[in-house]
């Protein structure tokens, strides 16, 4: 009873979304499955997320301890953390068969990720203040197989 993202191509990012609806202020919590998957494969939640498709916000990990939240928008994505560029956390266990990944959306611009219960950083940014939300994977450069299960995906009113 999980949803299973399976990518044959490398460099891919593709997300699904619950329904049409739009939310603001919000905590997403989801349990990921890695099914062994290449390393560079990365996995996350998104919210913000405009009716043009192109316009939101994502919070992603790899197993490699690499994180990023990031701002999608027309053109590269801009990483809000470490400088535009994926960072790197003690905190995120590298090559565990599962992690759970929470983010917070709210309307006064914070952003923040958690992964196992544990705070891994922290932004603001207020480009965008409401839309839908999801689940986003990417399948990395070097990518031989990514193939990832999500499961117990929760939205809440950020409190």
């Amino acid at each position: 009873n999980a949803l299973k993202m399976i990518f044959y191509t490398q460099n891919l990012i593709d997300w699904i979304t619950p329904n049409e609806n739009s939310y603001e202020n919000v905590h997403l919590e989801t349990t990921v499955m890695t099914n062994n998957s290449d390393p560079s494969s990365g996995f996350g939640l998104m919210c913000n997320l405009l009716p043009d498709d192109h316009s939101y916000y994502y919070f992603m990990i790899k197993s490699t301890g690499e994180y990023a939240i990031a701002l999608a928008v027309a053109g590269p994505d801009v990483f809000l953390t470490n400088n535009d560029h994926w960072a790197t956390s003690d905190m995120i266990t590298r090559n565990a068969s599962s992690y759970r990944l929470c983010a917070d959306c709210g309307s006064d611009g914070v952003l923040t990720l958690y992964v196992d219960g544990q705070k891994i950083d922290s932004v603001s940014d207020s480009t965008y203040t409401k839309g839908r939300v999801g689940l986003i994977a990417l399948s990395g450069e070097d990518a031989t197989k990514t193939d990832i299960s999500f499961d117990d995906f929760l939205v809440t009113t950020l409190k």
